[in-house]
């Protein structure tokens, strides 16, 4: 069985009871019924997640995943793909907005190569880069497949082994991702999931202007 097989095996339901409890708890602050609302939701989800009260969070960690995507040949990004590596470089750095949030926050940053399209061996052998990358950037999804079926497990099992591979050190994960051109990908994903138009699911971007 593949590791993705046997993660999805494992995945089950929040615990109801622990939501329940989370739940009366929540109730008992004095404050006006559910004021703080999405954080209070949040609360729930995660009692019912890791089945504690209150639940762990003390120890987090951002995970940003970087790769390339071949439609940037499409002029569909207002930035050049050798940007990618300056962001991860920027990252590794602690000058990125992530990791101005994450100080905020008390939390690490994590930077995974996924699939930049440039050599990050520098950065991997320092240890200051995960390298899981899968190969130098996808296909143009333009003009056809921008990836296997073997290279997106590959990809999904990738992400599923930085996880388990930090899971002892941290209590709460945060992920992100960089790559030049990502929301146009990420826009054909949601409409082959979700069966709406790809005008429906995809926002304004970097790419365009204000006329």
């Amino acid at each position: 069985m593949s590791l993705l097989e046997r993660t999805v095996g494992m995945i089950t339901g929040q615990d109801k009871a622990w939501r329940t409890k989370a739940r009366a708890r929540l109730d008992q602050l004095a404050i006006p019924h559910w004021a703080l609302g999405r954080l209070m939701d949040l609360g729930l989800d995660l009692a019912g997640q890791t089945r504690a009260l209150p639940p762990p969070v003390s120890r987090k960690v951002i995970i940003t995943m970087a790769g390339d995507h071949g439609v940037a040949a499409e002029g569909v990004s207002k930035f050049p793909q050798d940007v990618t590596p300056q962001m991860v470089a920027n990252f590794v750095r602690g000058g990125a907005g992530i990791n101005v949030l994450a100080r905020q926050a008390g939390a690490d940053v994590v930077v995974v190569d996924m699939g930049v399209a440039a050599d990050l061996s520098a950065l991997t052998v320092k240890g200051k880069v995960v390298d899981k990358k899968v190969a130098m950037g996808t296909a143009n999804m333009a003009q056809g497949p921008a990836m296997s079926r073997e290279d997106a497990v590959r990809a999904v099992e990738a992400g599923i082994e930085v996880v388990n591979e930090l899971s002892a050190a941290y209590d709460v994960f945060g992920t992100g991702d960089m790559g030049i051109a990502n929301t146009t990908p990420s826009s054909a994903i949601v409409a082959a999931l979700t069966g709406r138009a790809a005008a429906e699911v995809t926002g304004r971007g970097t790419g365009l202007d204000d006329r």
